[in-house]
Protein backbone atom coordinates (compact mmCIF):
# COMPACT_ATOMS: atom_id res chain seq x y z
CA UNK A 1 0.00 0.00 0.00
CA UNK A 2 1.38 3.71 -0.98
CA UNK A 3 1.67 6.41 1.36
CA UNK A 4 -0.88 8.08 -0.15
CA UNK A 5 -3.30 5.59 0.45
CA UNK A 6 -2.27 4.89 4.12
CA UNK A 7 -2.55 8.90 4.30
CA UNK A 8 -6.16 8.82 2.77
CA UNK A 9 -6.91 6.11 5.21
CA UNK A 10 -5.71 7.91 8.12
CA UNK A 11 -8.21 11.37 7.41
CA UNK A 12 -10.54 10.01 9.98
CA UNK A 13 -8.14 8.93 12.47
CA UNK A 14 -6.97 12.62 11.97
CA UNK A 15 -10.00 14.14 12.30
CA UNK A 16 -11.50 12.75 15.21
CA UNK A 17 -8.01 13.51 16.94
CA UNK A 18 -9.26 17.41 16.04
CA UNK A 19 -13.03 17.09 17.01
CA UNK A 20 -11.51 15.60 20.41
CA UNK A 21 -9.39 18.37 21.04
CA UNK A 22 -11.90 21.01 19.57
CA UNK A 23 -14.47 19.90 22.20
CA UNK A 24 -16.99 19.25 19.78
CA UNK A 25 -16.71 15.52 19.67
CA UNK A 26 -20.49 14.37 20.04
CA UNK A 27 -20.72 10.43 21.18
CA UNK A 28 -22.25 7.62 19.23
CA UNK A 29 -23.33 3.99 19.01
CA UNK A 30 -20.21 2.40 18.75
CA UNK A 31 -19.80 -0.48 15.61
CA UNK A 32 -19.07 -3.57 16.35
CA UNK A 33 -16.93 -3.80 12.97
CA UNK A 34 -13.22 -4.76 13.71
CA UNK A 35 -10.89 -1.95 14.20
CA UNK A 36 -8.46 -0.69 11.22
CA UNK A 37 -6.85 2.88 10.42
CA UNK A 38 -9.57 3.98 8.83
CA UNK A 39 -12.06 3.72 11.67
CA UNK A 40 -9.56 2.49 14.67
CA UNK A 41 -9.24 5.70 16.41
CA UNK A 42 -12.76 6.58 15.98
CA UNK A 43 -14.46 3.58 17.34
CA UNK A 44 -11.86 3.16 20.42
CA UNK A 45 -11.96 6.37 21.65
CA UNK A 46 -15.68 6.63 21.74
CA UNK A 47 -15.57 3.50 23.59
CA UNK A 48 -13.72 4.97 25.73
CA UNK A 49 -15.44 7.66 26.97
CA UNK A 50 -18.33 5.76 26.92
CA UNK A 51 -17.47 3.51 30.19
CA UNK A 52 -15.90 6.41 31.76
CA UNK A 53 -12.31 6.20 30.93
CA UNK A 54 -10.12 9.16 31.94
CA UNK A 55 -10.08 12.52 29.60
CA UNK A 56 -6.93 12.56 30.40
CA UNK A 57 -6.15 8.99 27.94
CA UNK A 58 -8.34 10.18 25.56
CA UNK A 59 -6.73 13.74 25.31
CA UNK A 60 -3.35 12.42 25.23
CA UNK A 61 -3.88 9.77 22.30
CA UNK A 62 -5.76 12.86 20.03
CA UNK A 63 -2.90 14.93 20.82
CA UNK A 64 -0.51 12.26 19.93
CA UNK A 65 -2.20 11.84 16.50
CA UNK A 66 -2.58 15.77 15.71
CA UNK A 67 1.11 15.72 16.30
CA UNK A 68 1.57 13.31 13.50
CA UNK A 69 -0.76 14.85 11.12
CA UNK A 70 0.93 18.31 12.13
CA UNK A 71 4.41 16.86 11.12
CA UNK A 72 3.13 15.22 8.41
CA UNK A 73 2.67 18.40 6.63
CA UNK A 74 6.37 19.30 7.50
CA UNK A 75 7.40 16.29 5.77
CA UNK A 76 5.52 17.46 2.53
CA UNK A 77 6.87 20.76 2.49
CA UNK A 78 10.22 19.34 3.02
CA UNK A 79 9.68 17.06 0.43
CA UNK A 80 8.62 19.54 -1.71
CA UNK A 81 12.19 21.19 -1.01
CA UNK A 82 13.82 17.83 -2.14
CA UNK A 83 12.22 18.04 -5.70
CA UNK A 84 12.88 21.52 -5.65
CA UNK A 85 16.88 20.98 -5.15
CA UNK A 86 16.74 17.75 -7.60
CA UNK A 87 15.65 20.17 -10.49
CA UNK A 88 18.26 22.32 -9.59
CA UNK A 89 20.79 19.68 -10.08
CA UNK A 90 19.61 18.61 -13.16
CA UNK A 91 19.95 22.29 -14.28
CA UNK A 92 23.44 22.49 -13.08
CA UNK A 93 24.56 19.31 -15.13
CA UNK A 94 23.09 21.08 -18.61
CA UNK A 95 25.40 24.43 -17.97
CA UNK A 96 28.95 23.75 -18.07
CA UNK A 97 29.56 27.49 -16.90
CA UNK A 98 30.83 27.85 -13.19
CA UNK A 99 29.16 31.05 -12.85
CA UNK A 100 25.89 30.10 -13.42
CA UNK A 101 26.66 26.58 -11.55
CA UNK A 102 27.47 28.85 -8.80
CA UNK A 103 24.56 30.57 -8.44
CA UNK A 104 22.55 27.03 -8.53
CA UNK A 105 24.92 26.54 -5.73
CA UNK A 106 23.81 29.37 -3.85
CA UNK A 107 20.21 28.07 -4.50
CA UNK A 108 20.36 24.53 -3.00
CA UNK A 109 22.26 25.79 -0.03
CA UNK A 110 19.44 27.75 0.45
CA UNK A 111 16.94 25.14 0.32
CA UNK A 112 18.94 22.92 2.55
CA UNK A 113 18.46 25.62 5.21
CA UNK A 114 14.64 25.82 4.60
CA UNK A 115 15.16 22.02 5.37
CA UNK A 116 16.33 22.77 8.49
CA UNK A 117 13.54 25.56 9.52
CA UNK A 118 10.94 23.71 8.47
CA UNK A 119 12.12 20.79 11.02
CA UNK A 120 12.92 23.32 13.66
CA UNK A 121 9.55 24.91 13.28
CA UNK A 122 7.63 21.13 13.10
CA UNK A 123 6.21 21.74 17.07
CA UNK A 124 2.59 20.11 17.27
CA UNK A 125 0.75 19.94 20.64
CA UNK A 126 4.11 20.72 22.06
CA UNK A 127 6.01 18.11 20.44
CA UNK A 128 8.94 18.17 17.74
CA UNK A 129 9.22 14.56 16.15
CA UNK A 130 11.41 15.61 13.22
CA UNK A 131 14.19 18.18 14.52
CA UNK A 132 17.51 17.32 16.61
CA UNK A 133 16.26 16.91 19.77
CA UNK A 134 14.92 13.61 19.83
CA UNK A 135 11.87 13.82 21.54
CA UNK A 136 9.04 11.11 21.19
CA UNK A 137 5.60 11.14 22.55
CA UNK A 138 5.13 8.31 25.68
CA UNK A 139 2.58 7.92 27.93
CA UNK A 140 0.83 4.83 29.69
CA UNK A 141 -3.06 3.60 29.10
CA UNK A 142 -4.13 2.34 32.54
CA UNK A 143 -6.44 -0.91 33.39
CA UNK A 144 -5.65 -3.76 30.41
CA UNK A 145 -3.82 -3.34 27.13
CA UNK A 146 -0.16 -2.25 26.71
CA UNK A 147 0.97 0.00 29.23
CA UNK A 148 3.33 2.32 27.40
CA UNK A 149 2.83 3.42 23.96
CA UNK A 150 5.18 5.52 21.87
CA UNK A 151 5.56 7.78 18.59
CA UNK A 152 9.57 7.57 18.04
CA UNK A 153 11.35 10.32 16.83
CA UNK A 154 12.91 10.65 13.07
CA UNK A 155 16.10 13.46 12.62
CA UNK A 156 14.80 15.00 9.92
CA UNK A 157 17.48 17.80 9.82
CA UNK A 158 19.32 18.60 6.54
CA UNK A 159 22.77 16.94 8.35
CA UNK A 160 24.53 14.03 8.26
CA UNK A 161 22.00 13.08 11.50
CA UNK A 162 19.51 13.89 9.09
CA UNK A 163 18.95 13.83 5.78
CA UNK A 164 22.71 13.76 4.72
CA UNK A 165 22.56 16.74 2.46
CA UNK A 166 26.15 18.06 2.32
CA UNK A 167 26.79 21.63 1.53
CA UNK A 168 27.74 21.94 -2.06
CA UNK A 169 31.83 23.13 -1.11
CA UNK A 170 32.80 23.17 -4.54
CA UNK A 171 29.70 25.48 -5.82
CA UNK A 172 28.71 22.41 -8.52
CA UNK A 173 32.00 23.05 -10.07
CA UNK A 174 32.16 19.24 -11.19
CA UNK A 175 30.20 16.94 -12.15
CA UNK A 176 30.89 14.35 -9.58
CA UNK A 177 29.90 17.00 -7.23
CA UNK A 178 26.71 17.15 -8.44
CA UNK A 179 25.77 13.92 -9.34
CA UNK A 180 26.56 12.57 -5.48
CA UNK A 181 24.67 15.31 -4.58
CA UNK A 182 21.76 13.88 -6.53
CA UNK A 183 22.29 10.43 -5.10
CA UNK A 184 21.90 12.17 -1.37
CA UNK A 185 18.44 13.88 -2.60
CA UNK A 186 17.37 10.42 -3.99
CA UNK A 187 18.15 9.05 -0.47
CA UNK A 188 16.81 11.71 1.44
CA UNK A 189 13.46 11.62 -0.35
CA UNK A 190 13.41 7.88 0.36
CA UNK A 191 13.94 8.50 4.23
CA UNK A 192 11.14 10.98 4.44
CA UNK A 193 8.72 8.41 2.70
CA UNK A 194 9.61 5.55 5.26
CA UNK A 195 9.42 8.54 7.91
CA UNK A 196 5.87 9.46 7.08
CA UNK A 197 4.63 5.59 6.64
CA UNK A 198 6.29 4.88 10.63
CA UNK A 199 4.33 7.94 11.76
CA UNK A 200 1.14 6.65 10.10
CA UNK A 201 1.84 3.43 11.67
CA UNK A 202 2.32 4.55 14.64
CA UNK A 203 -0.60 6.73 14.80
CA UNK A 204 -2.81 4.34 13.91
CA UNK A 205 -1.87 1.47 16.57
CA UNK A 206 -3.43 3.67 18.93
CA UNK A 207 -6.70 2.36 17.99
CA UNK A 208 -6.32 -1.18 19.20
CA UNK A 209 -4.09 -0.07 22.05
CA UNK A 210 -7.17 1.76 23.36
CA UNK A 211 -9.79 -1.00 22.64
CA UNK A 212 -8.03 -3.21 24.94
CA UNK A 213 -9.71 -1.40 27.82
CA UNK A 214 -12.12 -3.98 30.09
CA UNK A 215 -15.73 -4.27 29.16
CA UNK A 216 -14.42 -2.30 26.31
CA UNK A 217 -17.51 -4.13 24.36
CA UNK A 218 -20.28 -3.76 26.70
CA UNK A 219 -22.47 -1.23 26.10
Amino acid sequence: MSIQQKRAEAESLFSYARRVLSGKEEPVTAPVDPVDIRSGIDRALRQVRRVGMAPSVIETAARAVSTVEGTLVAIDSIHSYLSEALDLTAEALAHPDETKRAMIADRYEELRSRIDTVAAGATFEGVNLIDGARKTIEFTIPEGGHPRHAIGHITLIAGERGLSLKSPSELFATNDEIEAARLSLFAARQRLDRAAETFLNQASLLAPHLNQGPDMGEA
